[in-house]
């Protein structure tokens, strides 16, 4: 267990985080998702000690960082942190930046070593402004990477990158931060982004954590509705949550009739708003239509 949390809290006029339970485990890729105002930001800043909590403790590598007695300096706790703004010295080339937070600032071997690895080989001697958002990024890492940290924190890492590029730039960091056989904690408000660079996700909603899981988990078994939805279009039967994947039409048969309220064309698709008919109850649905169910007043559906 590299990093575990418990039972921390934090306020300032009011409680912003309540009773963190958390457990990581070494090389795990971890995201904190959750809406504007969550706790996300406080709760990444606690674990890097530019916070403080009210209570509760904080372990890495089974040494106490914070408690009640004790509350190590965020440059003694050997965790690195990647800015949304990258935050390169402008007026220092790739070298010196990846160089500066290193004892040995004359060891250029290790530049050599780490610009290999983001695949950035003969970047010494340009400035930060010669270099696009990915590679800055890249080049942040990888200063980072330089001082051997057992941690890397990443704040909205993709917040400021162009949509056209964010995918091929959040592979190009998991594959990276894989590479580099580290612990990475992920903040972020996207929960594809989340899905996509996460071994577990931990949504947090008004500074209480939902759920701990796996993303297929949260994805397929929400532990309460506002989380499914955040996910995107959730349809449920009682607490069963239903995917748009999970869901079968036919006109002839199935496991439960449809009635259709309404449908809303959306070019490739019609949404079809209906209602499923379960042991005398009706429950709403939302379901995609290719195949022109739209035009029927009745159907069937079958879930997976």
């Amino acid at each position: 267990m590299i990093l575990k949390l418990k039972q921390l809290n934090k306020r300032f006029d009011t409680p912003v985080l309540k009773d963190i339970n958390l457990e990581i485990e070494q090389g795990q890729v971890i995201s904190i998702l959750g809406k504007s105002g969550s706790g996300k930001s406080t709760l990444l800043n606690i674990i890097a000690g530019f916070e403080t909590a009210n209570s509760g403790s904080l372990h890495i590598n089974d040494q106490v960082i914070f408690d009640k007695r004790k509350n190590v300096e965020p440059q003694e706790r050997n965790i690195g942190f990647v800015f949304q703004n990258y935050a390169l010295f402008p007026h220092l080339n790739v070298e010196k930046n990846i160089l500066f937070g290193m004892k040995n600032r004359k060891d250029k071997t290790v530049v050599t070593e780490l610009l290999e690895m983001v695949d950035l080989e003969g970047y010494e001697k340009k400035y930060p402004h010669e270099l696009s958002g990915g590679e800055q990024q890249r080049i942040s890492i990888a200063r980072v990477l330089a001082t051997d940290p057992d941690i890397i924190l990443f704040d909205e890492p993709f917040s400021s990158v162009d949509t056209l590029l964010k995918e091929q730039i959040e592979k190009d960091l998991l594959t990276l931060v894989k590479k580099s056989r580290k612990t990475a904690i992920f903040v972020t408000h996207d929960p594809k982004e989340a899905m996509a660079i996460s071994d577990k996700i931990a949504f947090l909603e008004n500074g209480e954590i939902i759920q701990y899981d796996t993303p297929q988990n949260i994805y397929y078994h929400p532990k309460s509705k506002s989380l499914a939805s955040f996910f995107g279009i959730a349809n449920f039967i009682d607490e069963q949550c239903y995917r748009l994947n999970q869901i079968y039409l036919n006109k002839d048969e199935g496991m439960y009739k449809a009635q259709l309220d309404y449908s809303i064309f959306k070019g490739e698709y019609y949404e079809l708003h209906i209602k499923v008919n379960v042991d005398q109850k009706q429950y709403p649905f939302i379901v995609f239509d290719y195949d022109n169910f739209h035009k029927e007043q009745e159907f069937f559906i079958s879930l997976k």
